[in-house]
């Protein structure tokens, strides 16, 4: 079940230029609550949720559009979900009261409401933006730079006109035909439209972020094996000669950190903590190429004696080396770092100004 963030507001007394918070733009009240009311059965129908916040803003009036469409339920958790920080002024949606089982609870421990909005727009699968003010703008900004798919519909007015305005199409998520379909007036064939262009945005964000990650995850997965096979090889190898051996093995070191730099793409993804749009596969096979070669490398120069991949010695000599190399391409930042900093030619022992051992 996807589910889709409700931001904004429609109360008529902030349209007075005189009110403590007014929306600049103003909104279109009338257009507000029924593009909110179309957006609440359609996403309902689609069998997707909500994410919202107060029973103060939009999103009431979304929620009680949404309940009365009898949505399905979905296989595991309920499909509104409720984020607030715990706030005095909090209003719950009386919904929760008549259809409980729609309706999960999700308490914010900070005690400020811009924590809890603003840093959980990222947990959502796309933003819609009905009217609202400052808040609301800042809203979409954020989703847009994160590249989550956002509906900002322009004839709602105030923070979502603003949004609407600062798309870039085809630089930002949604394309030329998205954008210009946030502008229709409320009906049901634009509220269906509007359901379709959330759903194409995430699958082109699918697309873009996943399809890197998952040639990174193949191309880890097969150079690793390759890896293996070229180390243990070296070794394993009946009557192999030992220049051979050995050219097998420092290859198998360069495969080993192209397969560490992938698959630390791949991990950073599947954690959240990498980058949106990960780097190219040659610039990771670049990075963790060198930097496999050069922790390996380091490794062998360290050994004393000969160098012999045969006998348990050895097997333990190439298991280490593949490890090493590895490990070269998952820290290949912190590999290249190391390097910069090793100071050649050492001066620092040198007096300024004098003779050594002068004190």
């Amino acid at each position: 079940m996807l589910r889709f963030a409700i931001v904004g507001g429609a109360s008529p007394e902030r349209n007075d230029p005189h009110h403590a918070y007014p929306y600049e733009p103003k909104v279109d009240v009338a257009k507000a609550r029924e593009a909110a009311r179309l957006l609440g059965e359609t996403l309902a129908k689609r069998g997707h949720g909500l994410i919202v916040y107060d029973a103060r803003f939009i999103e009431a009036d979304v929620v009680s559009a949404y309940v009365a469409a009898n949505p399905k339920m979905p296989e595991r958790g309920a499909p509104i979900i409720v984020r607030q920080a715990p706030m005095p002024d909090n209003v719950a949606f009386p919904e929760e009261q008549t259809h409980p089982a729609l309706f999960d609870r999700i308490p914010d421990s900070a005690n400020r409401w811009e924590v809890t909005f603003y840093r959980r727009l990222a947990d959502a699968d796309g933003l819609i933006l009905l009217g609202g003010a400052n808040a609301t703008s800042v809203a979409g900004q954020v989703a847009i730079g994160a590249r989550v798919p956002v509906l900002a519909l322009f004839r709602t007015g105030g923070g979502a006109e603003t949004v609407w305005r600062t798309v870039v199409p085809g630089v930002d998520l949604p394309n030329g035909n998205e954008h210009a379909r946030m502008a229709d007036d409320p009906s049901e064939a634009a509220a269906t439209g509007w359901a379709d262009l959330l759903e194409s945005q995430r699958r082109r964000r699918y697309a873009v972020e996943a399809g890197p990650i998952i040639r990174h995850a193949g191309v880890a997965g097969v150079l690793f094996i390759l890896a293996l096979a070229g180390a243990f090889g070296s070794h394993l190898w009946p009557g192999l000669d030992k220049a051979v051996a050995m050219a097998l093995l420092l290859a198998s070191t360069l495969l080993a950190g192209v397969s560490g730099a992938a698959v630390r793409m791949v991990f950073e993804r599947r954690y959240g903590s990498g980058p949106l749009v990960p780097p190219s596969m040659m610039i990771t096979s670049a990075l963790g190429l060198m930097a496999g070669a050069l922790a390996a490398m380091l490794y062998i120069v360290a050994q004393p004696g000969t160098l012999d991949v045969a006998g348990d010695a050895g097997l333990r000599f190439v298991s280490f080396i593949l490890v090493v190399a590895t490990v070269g391409g998952l820290t290949a930042e912190a590999v290249f770092r190391k390097l910069l900093g090793i100071d050649v030619a050492r001066t620092g022992g040198l007096p300024a100004g004098g003779s050594v051992g002068k004190p």
